[in-house]
């Protein structure tokens, strides 16, 4: 049997660089050994990039610090996956390692715990992005909500029912950046009542009318099911009078049957004049491909915008990108 190392015993400087060496999942085992693990942890002033929850019928949390990651899973050990669980009951954390090993702590604490430690030892600056998939109902999406507070980007995905989808959105409503991937919503306009919100970025797939675009009051909107060309024609020209006065940017296909030769028609729509010097600095500053088509149009108060065209298999895809 080999000789257990007296790290604890050794003088602090000297344990806070034999840490710095662990890796993140160690490093998080080891914070939970005894107060003065932790506060050894919280010396090193981890700064997490970004901290990510999937809710379903357990949780995940992901904390990202540079290039490392650190992982938790809650509730996979139960044996009832539809069976409603008590949050606030102390729960263990599997940390996952790489391949298919996780350790199992000891249920010290409850899930709220668990985040306020991951808080304390790991500085996590930015609130949380979050994702809800089927099964999540039984966690207690009010209780979720109770405990993560505010968040920075919301994920609904297909799974979910139309119920769960409505009651994640109520409860969740003020995320700065909303990923909807079905329309929960029996009658098609009530989906105004998301697009309305203040959000800096939205992403629908689903069905969406003329007067539904003209509701979003985002900074930025990504429609990923198709338009007509009909559709995307009237959107402009209620822009131009002056409609979506905070949107920067959109994009949304236009379905390859509804356009010619890879031409997308601005009927009644007036175009500005662009040398080809002007094109390429255009699809330089926005990150644009080469190929890609560019169209210059003016608002009535004179705000420039630019139309981004690219064909692709069987759409049109446009980025409408209004200008500084």
């Amino acid at each position: 049997m080999e000789p257990i190392f007296p790290l604890l015993r050794i003088p602090k400087n000297v344990i806070i660089e034999v840490i710095k060496n662990f890796p993140l999942n160690q490093l998080f085992v080891f914070s939970l050994v005894s107060t003065k693990t932790k506060d050894l942890v919280t010396s090193l002033g981890l700064e997490a990039s970004d901290v990510g929850i999937c809710f379903w019928s357990g949780i995940r949390v992901i904390v990202y610090i540079g290039e490392n990651h650190l992982v938790l899973d809650f509730y996979k050990d139960s044996n009832d996956l539809n069976a409603a669980v008590d949050i606030t009951l102390p729960v263990a954390a599997y940390v996952v390692y790489e391949g298919p090993r996780t350790q199992s702590t000891t249920p010290l604490f409850n899930f709220s715990d668990w985040l306020n430690h991951i808080q304390l030892v790991i500085c996590c600056n930015q609130p949380p992005s979050i994702k809800f998939d089927r099964g999540c109902e039984r966690l207690g999406i009010d209780s979720l909500k109770e405990i993560v507070g505010n968040v920075n980007k919301l994920v609904l995905m297909t799974s979910l029912t139309d119920d769960e989808s409505r009651k994640v959105l109520k409860c969740f409503n003020a995320a700065s950046e909303l990923y909807v991937y079905k329309n929960p919503f029996e009658d098609i306009g009530q989906i105004q009542q998301i697009f309305i919100q203040n959000f800096e970025i939205v992403e629908f797939f689903g069905f969406y009318s003329l007067e539904d675009m003209l509701t979003v009051n985002s900074e930025q909107v990504d429609f990923c099911s198709s338009t007509t060309q009909k559709q995307f024609n009237q959107f402009i020209k209620h822009w131009i009078r002056g409609s979506n006065p905070r949107l920067q940017r959109m994009y949304l296909p236009i379905d390859k049957t509804d356009f010619v030769n890879g031409k997308i028609y601005l009927k009644g729509i007036k175009c500005m004049k662009m040398s080809e010097e002007e094109k390429r600095e255009i699809r330089r500053r926005h990150d644009l491909p080469s190929y890609a088509d560019v169209i210059q149009i003016r608002r009535k108060d004179g705000t420039f915008a630019v139309i981004e065209i690219v064909e692709l298999n069987d759409i049109l895809a446009i980025n409408f990108i209004v200008l500084d």
